[in-house]
């Protein structure tokens, strides 16, 4: 067995060198033992995205687990994670387990744990599956039958009730909808059978190498996204990732949309139109518009580590109303602690319907209010052990300036953050699941923000 070793909510490999099914074997057998050795009548879900082989991995792994006496219910289709997640709940079933690598290059593949509460597995739980691997040898299961289900029903008649669909379908314009070949193909589309929205769709073959690009709803990616919307007069355009927990969108001009500015428009339409209850929870690579408007009703903000299983953990112990990553994964109130592009989106458009408003006029006055926000963020794939030791001794003995810029204050809470005498900031961390680094800047100006960037970009490559 190669080496397994079990990053933010599960695991990711390149298929064929780590990502075998010997090896997903192992995993499903330790999943096994772990369900037996907790529930009286164990069951879990399994889901699957559109990547190479998905649905035979998926399969391999049920048929191990239904030879342990797992009550097992698969899915019957390539299906958004949001959409295990909330039939792991519903159903009151004990795990999920979703074959996707989100949004990693096409060679890779991975497993998603999910808990019962229909959200993230924990790090306790991650470390419990995993010790049970290669503890007991894999028993006969070629001859086992699987059932299959429609997961997506149950999802669709909830989210039914959550959003407004009468009032989404009102909107006679046109959107455009880029599944980036993955998850989420076909899905936003199936709220829209007796709707006037004219929803084009792009990229919604599947194609399990995604068009040799990273199916990551990014403005780098979203070039086609943002020409169709041009092309078409379209009133807004949306993207998601692989597994579609995740979304990008464009507005009617072509311009990426930053979620940093989403996060806190969602929330104050949620409290306005569902008079909920609740605070936020947000990463640390996320602004702090979100703050200073939560501020203004009272709310509390909990900042977390990059990760959504972070979020998803202060959504199951305080009463959250929306919780957001800068990356487009927001979660929601009445909901499941989890993040779901497709809800995201619906969303988005039933807020605009109900204030016959536009994005850009909403950023604008959100603009207005709280001064200008650039941000650019860099991803870029490295050594990782050097790197490591670049970022080790940045935190250890971190600068007084970076780029010209005096440093106020460091927060350590998730690799290193910088907060700049000139209201800018900059996170560098380490991603988990791939050998590369990411930093994250926001400012006033994007003159400063792009001068901060290069700036870190030497700090951990000199």
């Amino acid at each position: 067995m190669e080496t397994i070793s079990f990053g933010t909510d599960g695991w990711r490999a390149i298929i064929a060198e780590d990502f075998t099914f010997e090896n997903l074997g192992f995993i499903a057998q330790a999943m096994s033992e772990y369900l037996l050795n907790n529930y009286d009548s164990p069951s879990i879900g399994i889901g699957y995205d559109t990547r190479f082989m998905s649905e035979r991995f998926a399969r391999h792994l049920g048929k191990i687990l239904k030879a342990n006496h797992i009550n097992v219910m698969l899915s019957d289709n390539y299906l958004p994670t949001p959409v295990l997640s909330y039939t792991i709940k519903n159903r009151g079933l004990n795990a999920g387990i979703m074959i996707t690598a989100s949004h990693n290059p096409y060679y890779y593949s991975g497993v998603k744990f999910k808990a019962g509460y229909g959200g993230s597995a924990m790090v306790e739980l991650t470390n419990k599956i995993e010790s049970y691997l290669q503890k007991s040898p894999l028993p006969y299961y070629k001859n086992q039958n699987l059932e299959t289900y429609d997961f997506f029903k149950d999802y669709h008649d909830h989210i039914k009730k959550y959003v407004d669909l009468d009032l989404i379908n009102s909107i006679e314009q046109t959107i455009v909808f880029d599944s980036m070949h993955g998850a989420g193909t076909g899905y936003l589309e199936k709220f829209f059978n007796q709707s006037q929205i004219d929803i084009q769709a792009i990229n919604a073959n599947l194609n399990p190498n995604f068009d040799f690009t990273l199916p990551e709803p990014i403005p780098d990616n979203l070039q086609q996204l943002s020409k169709q919307v041009k092309y078409t007069d379209a009133v807004l355009g949306f993207a998601t990732d692989g597994d579609a927990d995740r979304f990008g969108i464009v507005d009617q001009n072509g311009n990426f949309i930053q979620l940093h500015d989403l996060l806190p428009i969602l929330f104050e339409y949620l409290i306005n139109s569902r008079n909920w209850d609740g605070d936020v929870v947000r990463t640390t690579s996320m602004s702090g518009t979100i703050d200073k408007l939560a501020a203004e009703y009272n709310r509390q903000v909990i900042e977390v580590p990059v990760g959504f299983k972070n979020i998803c953990e202060k959504m199951l112990d305080q009463d959250i109303l929306i919780g957001g990553e800068e990356s487009g994964g927001f979660g929601y109130k009445n909901h499941i602690p989890e993040r779901d592009g497709i809800l995201s989106i619906l969303l988005v458009l039933e807020m605009l319907a109900a204030e016959n408003t536009n994005l850009h006029d909403k950023i604008a006055r959100l603009r207005n209010k709280y001064g200008p926000f650039s941000y650019d963020r860099i991803d870029q794939y490295c050594d990782i052990e050097k790197t490591k030791a670049n970022m080790e001794n940045l935190i250890n003995n971190p600068p007084s300036e970076i780029g010209g810029y005096k440093i106020e204050r460091i927060n350590t809470i998730d690799g290193i953050k910088f907060y700049f005498d000139n209201d800018a900031w900059m996170l560098i961390r380490l991603s988990q699941t791939e050998p590369l680094f990411r930093i994250y800047v926001g400012g006033k100006e994007t003159e400063t923000v792009q001068n901060i960037l290069q700036a870190g970009q030497k700090l951990l490559t000199n």
